[in-house]
């Protein structure tokens, strides 16, 4: 059984190995670096909260 969970800057190194490899130098040409990772992470925690704060507004009639 798999269990997800929210990213944490901890896992950006998962995700470097994650996305590199063959198929990636193939389509961007690079890998993706550590600090791309974080920003990713911090970017993709920003939208969720974002997401999170505009599901728990009441609509507007």
């Amino acid at each position: 059984m798999v269990t997800l969970r929210a990213l944490a800057l901890d896992d950006a190194p998962a995700l470097t190995r994650i996305y590199s490899g063959a198929s990636i130098r193939h389509i961007t040409g690079k890998l993706l670096t550590l600090d791309q990772a974080q920003k990713k992470i911090r970017a993709a925690r920003a939208r969720a909260a974002d997401r999170a704060a505009r599901s728990a507004r009441p609509a507007a009639n």
